[in-house]
């Protein structure tokens, strides 16, 4: 037995002096009797999603701006897609659906505001598509793997951004409800 543990036994008593008095338990489980059997509903305010649809639409127009399309519009024949970069397109596409999902958990105060969020996030799949169809178009382009990997990490920082602002109004609104029930 090491010399703390030794201490720590020998002191004991005055070590646990600070109990709660006696009854202390049976009135704790008679207020929380008492109070509502209601869970708090988590509720998005319009303006944090108008913020989060400014910062998408942000986050779409730099992406676009981003890739340098080919102005000529020819088509080169399709050749394969590299495997390590199927592979970070299939990493991205799981944490992306991850924070989709987790999003669309959260309760909102109005069904339009979640449906305007969920559906500007839907529209950054539509530019996902166009730069898939460039990388399957030239697939040694690193512009346009660099500018695949960049969407995603732009969407997954909107999308943390979204999920930590949604995560404040959650705690707001359980502290408000803590409050009142106190």
């Amino acid at each position: 037995m090491s010399n703390i543990e030794k201490q720590i036994k020998e002191q004991r008593l005055l070590l646990d002096s600070d109990r709660p008095r006696e009854g202390h338990e049976e009135r704790f489980m008679q207020k929380l009797e008492r109070l509502p059997k209601q869970v708090p509903v988590r509720r998005i305010r319009f303006r944090h999603a108008i913020q989060v649809a400014a910062s998408v639409a942000i986050i779409l127009t730099s992406a676009i701006l981003l890739v340098n399309k080919d102005k000529s519009g020819r088509k080169v024949a399709q050749q394969e897609i590299p495997e390590a970069v199927m592979e970070a397109d299939f990493y991205y596409t799981s944490q992306v659906d991850a924070r989709y999902n987790e999003i669309s958990d959260f309760d909102f105060e109005d069904a339009e505001e979640k449906a305007l969020l969920l559906n500007e996030l839907n529209d950054l799949e539509s530019y996902h598509q166009q730069l898939m169809k460039e990388l399957e178009a030239n697939p040694d382009d690193d512009r346009v793997v660099s500018a695949l990997i960049r969407h995603y990490q732009l969407k997954l920082e909107v999308m943390d951004q979204i999920i930590t602002q949604l995560n404040q109004i959650k705690s707001e609104i359980s502290e408000n409800y803590e409050k009142e029930s106190i």
